[in-house]
């Protein structure tokens, strides 16, 4: 399964599998909160595979071993009829000012179980669109950047609003100003909407679709390697797909 930019169901997917993948790992190494998690083996992630191929699954209520050729298929086809009929009735586009909840993602670790998704008991107003994500508002006026699948639409009558939004302080990301290299990633010294400034990870400037760069990403590199400000492209721009200069 490969992600696609908008295809933000794919995306959801992977990062749950991603997330189940992590908190096994942490199990069956019986590691506790603040351990340093050791080297994975490639022994180590074939039990884990094989863990996760022989357990139930909550999606398909059969395991993934048992599933045939002919299950896939059936399964297959009723996703996308699902996912065409959202699409055909703009279920999953938000608009400017549409009340939503927000999806807490579970920490990794649980007490035998992997702790399960919940929703922010407030709710935040939509912003507007940021490349493949959303920017909700809080209360204060503070903006935060999220995937659209880990936000909710069918929000209950009577919720009060965010009063702010932790991770979004400084609002979002008006400007990239410079960059700095780091490992096989980068940094990037921006200016948010507020006009403060301060820095962001290239993670964290792609959270919606961490496999390509966003658009303010692509611009910022391709003005600064056409004009000569960068001499040499630097090598993690390879590994995005689509990134041409």
């Amino acid at each position: 399964m490969t992600t696609q930019k908008y295809n933000h169901n794919i995306l959801g997917i992977i990062n749950r599998f991603c997330r189940t993948i992590r908190t096994m790992l942490h199990m069956k190494l019986n590691l506790k909160e603040g351990d340093k998690t050791p080297p994975f083996t490639a022994d180590t992630m074939r039990q884990i595979i094989n863990d996760y191929n022989t357990e139930y699954h909550s999606s398909t209520q059969q395991k993934p071993d048992d599933f045939t050729e002919k299950d896939n298929e059936e399964y297959i086809k009723k996703q996308r009829l699902k996912e065409e009929y959202v699409r055909k009735n703009n279920l999953y586009n938000l608009r400017p000012g549409q009340k939503v909840q927000v999806i807490v993602e579970p920490r990794t670790w649980g007490k035998g179980n992997q702790q399960r998704r919940h929703l922010d008991p407030s709710y935040y107003t939509v912003d507007s669109v940021d490349t493949s994500a959303y920017l909700l508002r809080a209360k204060d006026g503070s903006v935060a950047r999220y995937p659209r699948y880990q936000i909710w639409t069918k929000i209950e009558h009577g919720l009060k609003q965010g009063e702010t939004l932790d991770q979004g302080r400084h609002g979002a990301v008006k400007s990239i100003d410079g960059h700095e290299l780091v490992g096989n990633d980068v940094k990037y010294d921006v200016t948010f909407e507020n006009e403060n400034t301060g820095k962001v990870t290239g993670r964290g400037m792609r959270e919606g679709n961490p496999n390509r760069l966003s658009q303010m990403e692509v611009q910022y590199w391709r003005k600064n390697i056409n004009e000569g400000h960068v001499k040499d492209m630097p090598s993690f721009l390879e590994k995005y797909r689509g990134f041409r200069v």
